[in-house]
Parts: C-alpha cells; structure tokens; sequence
C-alpha cells in the first residue's frame, strides 16, 4: 500500500503541493525530519494521529509564519 492511500496523507500532500507547487517536492517533504516536531516527520505525526497539527503548521508557513 502507497502511503498516498491514506486519505489524510493524500490531504496533507495536497496543502504541500499548494505551497511548494511540485509534487516530487511535496512527497520529500513528507519524510524529512522537522526541526519544529523535535526531528519527526510530518508522515510520522499523521501516524502519530497528528495530521490537523501538520496542517496547523502548514497553513503557518502559506501565512508566512513557521511554526
């Protein structure tokens, strides 16, 4: 199974891909480490039952602020 099968992934690529505008972008994105969640990955939070705080953070960097 891909991990764009689950829905709240597939949700958070597409807030990524909004802002970065490319997809190839967007999927690494997912799995690099983020120094604002201690290292984790925003793929590791959505596990974690974390995905309104990864789009939280998200809608915190299309606004201009990080964090």
């Amino acid at each position: 199974m891909a991990f764009t099968d689950d829905l709240r992934v597939k949700r958070v690529l597409q807030v990524v891909e909004a802002i970065s505008g490319d997809h190839d972008r967007a999927v690494a994105w997912l799995q690099d480490p983020l120094p604002t969640f201690d290292g984790k990955t925003a793929l590791g939070l959505i596990a974690e039952g974390h995905s309104d705080t990864v789009l939280r953070y998200l809608a915190s960097i299309a606004s201009g602020f990080v964090g």
